[in-house]
């Protein structure tokens, strides 16, 4: 690496060409020398980014303005059992399990179409068919301009939430009804 008066170490990418004599003889060399620094730079941030969605432990699903998916990272793949080439070129409605009132779809695109940031939990179908719930915060991707291009989806699986909450739901009526009971027999 060359380094700069600073002690910067700068990226260059050189060519260089033999100078030689009337008789053939090197004498030298010529070169040419860019400074890429700013280019390998954004290099190593686009892999960091990159590596960050691909290795994330939520789904990370990137669809068109229309809805279209264009790519899922692995942990999507894995909470819905689709490959990639199975949801890539659908819309994203393919997890819908139409167990959500349609309201709620109406929301969610007037909120991410203004630009604004949709937050909610949504009961979704996997390919299998079973269902699980997910909380999805979906929002607006820009380009320099402000112009929306695209929109992502960042979902965790929260069905063992859901599922203990019920459970809890239930266990919390079944000793209310017990309490009920005891009182009544209590008044007899």
């Amino acid at each position: 690496f060359p380094v700069t008066i600073e002690g910067q170490k700068r990226w260059l990418i050189t060519s260089k060409i033999p100078l030689t004599d009337e008789s053939g003889q090197v004498i030298g060399l010529v070169g040419i020398g860019t400074d890429i620094t700013e280019q390998k730079a954004t290099q190593e941030l686009i892999l960091k980014l990159s590596k960050s969605i691909e290795q994330s432990p939520v789904s990370i699903e990137i669809t068109t303005t229309c809805g279209i998916i264009e790519y899922v990272n692995p942990k999507f793949c894995e909470s819905t059992g689709y490959a990639p080439e199975e949801v890539i070129g659908k819309h994203a409605r393919i997890l819908r399990s139409d167990k959500m009132p349609p309201e709620i779809y109406k929301d969610l695109w007037g909120t991410i179409s203004s630009g604004d940031v949709w937050k909610k939990e949504l009961l979704n179908r996997k390919r299998n068919g079973s269902l699980f719930w997910e909380s999805v915060t979906r929002t607006a991707i820009k380009n320099d301009k402000g112009i929306i291009t695209n929109y992502i989806a960042l979902k965790e699986d929260i069905n063992t939430r859901k599922l203990m909450e019920a459970e809890l739901i239930q266990a919390k009526e079944k000793a209310e009804e017990s309490d009920r009971l005891n009182t009544y027999r209590d008044w007899e």
